[in-house]
């Protein structure tokens, strides 16, 4: 019981620091902005995108400043996306149709050379804008010192039920602990983040065949040395996952995309991300391996997995506690049902993704959208 109690309470507190952290460099940042008219161009890859990319585009279009582009890359849908987007009547937004191979890194790669803008903005086709998104972010770049900054998101979909419980906890905590750079650099997502043009020709083009293109772009541009920050408001508006089906195989596809970034950057001398992947297959191996001692040195052994999942259990614990979007009636379900199946749950896609690894058809999987 004391193992709980101090995993909840030092979770709440390192959660704490970190969104201190978020706050305080937030504002920080905004010490040093001024007005400069910089163009801004936005970069949305879409597939099958019907039934979310025009609210998505109209939200943008509505934003108070109005010196962008919107590049729209079309990988080649079999639904009414095209048609869609062709048919907005503005100059502004320009839609291609796909060139090479299949897959939002691509779509990027093809996306620069349209682009002419001095910061680019990558969107996914499903996030909704507030009207002074643009105008508030592109700020930070009158600051020459301010190469890239990725924004925070909250969901539009939200309602009160599991899934998005789940949600709210597990992005919560990669608020708090990675994007504050609490312990290492964060790996940021790739919607809403703000790049200049000049940093993000040095590391295009991506590789064509990722799974994760945001873990792609991160580690290629800390081997060039380019810092991020992560800003706090205005936020973007995207969509949960509405069902654990999606929700499996999205995280399924960011572990073995992730994973599969992490061996071969780290196999190209990238020595930091060594102790990232051995604290991976920690988590991955350890249940594995002391059940399997267990059963020659006698089932004392589990008790070291217990107090493993106890502190497992708690810090995502201290992490519903400081969640402002639940609400406290649902706290008891969460502890007793949410949390202790997420944990089952994303274990089973590490395992299933660390099995998946040498497959080589993994592909990307897109999840449905609810219509906007």
């Amino acid at each position: 019981m004391n193992i709980l109690f101090l995993s909840i309470v030092f979770s709440m507190i390192f959660q704490l620091l970190g969104k201190y952290l978020n706050l305080y460099r937030t504002f920080m940042a905004k010490k040093y902005i001024n007005e400069k008219d910089l163009k801004v161009s936005i970069i949305i890859p879409v597939y099958n995108e019907e039934e979310v990319i025009e609210k998505s585009i109209r939200t943008i279009l509505n934003n108070t400043c109005d010196n962008f582009e919107i590049i729209v890359i079309d990988d080649n849908s079999k639904d009414n996306t095209y048609d869609i987007v062709k048919n907005i009547k503005d100059d502004r937004v320009k839609i291609y149709k796909k060139l090479g191979a299949k897959g939002k890194a691509q779509s990027i790669n093809e996306a620069i050379k349209y682009i002419d803008g001095d910061v680019v903005l990558f969107l996914d086709a499903d996030t909704l804008l507030p009207d002074n998104f643009i105008e508030e972010h592109i700020k930070y770049f009158s600051n020459e010192k301010v190469n890239m900054i990725y924004v925070d998101f909250e969901a539009y979909n939200y309602r009160n039920k599991m899934i998005y419980d789940f949600q709210e906890i597990y992005f919560e905590f990669a608020r708090n602990i990675l994007y504050s750079n609490l312990f290492s650099k964060a790996v940021f997502m790739g919607n809403g983040v703000f790049i200049r043009k000049k940093i993000l020709d040095k590391v295009i083009p991506l590789k064509d065949e990722t799974l994760v293109d945001d873990v792609n772009l991160y580690i290629k541009l800390n081997q060039i040395g380019i810092s991020q920050r992560f800003i706090l408001e205005p936020k973007t508006k995207i969509q949960y996952a509405t069902n654990f089906k999606d929700l499996f195989f999205q995280h399924k596809r960011w572990y073995v995309g992730g994973l599969t970034e992490l061996f071969e950057f780290a196999a190209k001398g990238n020595k930091n991300l060594w102790w990232v992947i051995f604290i991976i297959l920690f988590v991955i191996f350890f249940p594995i391996i002391t059940i399997i001692f267990s059963l020659f040195k006698g089932y004392l052994i589990l008790n070291y997995l217990f107090k493993f999942l106890v502190i497992i259990y708690g810090i995502i614990a201290g992490t519903l506690f400081i969640s402002k979007n639940i609400r406290w009636n649902r706290y008891l379900f969460n502890l007793i049902i949410t949390i202790p199946f997420m944990l089952s749950f994303e274990y089973v896609i590490l395992i299933y993704s660390f099995i998946s690894l040498k497959n080589k058809e993994n592909k990307w999987y897109k999840v449905k959208r609810e219509k906007i």
